[in-house]
């Protein structure tokens, strides 16, 4: 899920088996409100846009949710590839003698839009 953060609370902290927790009231801008722990301070600020997860509806706790800045994706992988494919192709080529070595990049890129 995902909210503006409108107001934060604190809540004191909470004895846990692994250590000691800050306890903080999130009010958010979905009309939504929920208890967070963290070590130390809350690291997000009113005004942030925050992704969370909740983890008990019955006691109003949820946790932060981090996503990757820019995940590399599989479509980005597979360009990758095709492009390393026809790169070698024109190695292969320049090395054999069928091609000047100033034309490798010029080959590299028909075979990229060939194999694509």
């Amino acid at each position: 899920m995902q909210s503006k953060i409108t107001d934060i609370r604190s809540k004191g902290t909470a004895q846990l088996k692994h250590g000691t927790f800050t306890k903080s009231e999130v009010f958010l801008a979905n009309g939504n409100a929920y208890t967070f722990l963290s070590k130390g301070e809350f690291k997000k600020k009113v005004g942030d846009v925050i992704d969370y997860e909740i983890t008990n509806e019955e006691y109003g706790t949820a946790k932060l949710v981090y996503l990757q800045d820019k995940p590399v994706t599989s479509n980005d992988t597979h360009n990758s590839i095709l492009r390393q494919v026809a790169f070698k192709g024109a190695i292969e080529l320049a090395s054999s003698g069928k091609i000047k070595l100033d034309e490798v990049e010029q080959f590299t890129n028909q075979f990229n839009d060939i194999l694509k």
